[in-house]
């Protein structure tokens, strides 16, 4: 195992940070304090939202697209403006910058993904190349840069932009570039999450802990940023993980994971390929 990297070495003057994140809430739950503390030192962060494309205009939504437009209370028409204006809400929060890529999120890719079996199971055949579709959006030059961060999911969980962004991070990581993996929540709150997504990784990518970010000091931004998204609390928290949406029970899900990783601190946990 490579020696871990320190908070230090993360902010050092001159980096630079890109957050890949699948949806538009998932880097304030996931890595929230990380981005805060760096946007904090003056450095350049970003938050790169994958799949968070319009649908395509006139074709026909889902019922499970339907579905959970009703859940979030938004209509089809609002549901991306919406979640974009909630998205720039959590950046000024964060302190970070946002940028959109060109793809849809997978309930509004025809009707491949119709339930929750599909969008938590395995990427169709037809969506093989999309891992490589997403680093070529990302416009990176051809050598490496060090200066240059990458986080990209870990995919615990499973869901299928999840699994495509961590693809393609294991394809930077491979190439050379600098590319951390952050522990998805919430649902890594879910008991056994972390560690059946870390014993089901595809075949031949091996991962090690790489570095363990104290937040505290940016924790109360963390939590603002993540209620900055009212359209998705009631739905993850109370639905999906079972805790409920209020900000007390929220922060306290949220720190009782925080606080498994340093003794006496909340932190955030970040994963590297396995040389």
């Amino acid at each position: 195992m490579t020696a871990p990297i320190s908070a230090e070495t993360l902010a050092a003057p001159g980096t630079r940070h890109r957050f890949l994140s699948p949806h538009y809430d998932d880097i304030a739950l996931s890595a929230g304090g990380l981005a805060t503390l760096l946007a904090r030192q003056g450095l350049p962060v970003t938050v790169e939202v994958i799949f968070g494309e319009e649908p395509e205009v006139g074709a026909p939504l889902t019922a499970f697209a339907e579905e959970l437009h009703t859940a979030w209370g938004l209509s089809a028409e609002e549901v991306i403006s919406a979640r974009r204006a909630e998205e720039a809400s959590a950046a000024r929060v964060m302190g970070t910058a946002s940028l959109n890529l060109p793809f849809r999120d997978c309930i509004y890719r025809g009707e491949q993904y119709v339930s929750n079996e599909h969008i938590f199971g395995s990427p169709t055949q037809a969506e093989s190349g999309l891992p490589e579709d997403l680093i070529a959006a990302l416009g990176l030059p051809d050598a490496p840069d060090p200066g240059l961060w990458l986080y990209a999911p870990l995919a615990v969980g499973n869901h299928v932009d999840h699994q495509h962004a961590f693809a393609a991070g294991v394809a930077l990581a491979r190439r050379g570039w600098n590319v951390l993996f952050y522990e998805d929540l919430p649902y890594a709150l879910l008991p056994g999450g972390h560690d059946r997504r870390l014993s089901t990784l595809p075949e031949g990518v091996e991962l090690e802990p790489a570095a363990i970010v104290p937040v505290d000091d940016a924790w109360e931004s963390k939590i603002d940023a993540i209620f900055a998204y009212p359209s998705q609390l009631e739905t993850i928290f109370s639905h999906y993980v079972g805790v409920g949406s209020s900000r007390d029970k929220v922060d306290e899900a949220m720190r009782v994971y925080a606080g498994q990783y340093a003794p006496g601190s909340l932190a955030e946990r970040y994963w590297r390929v396995a040389p």
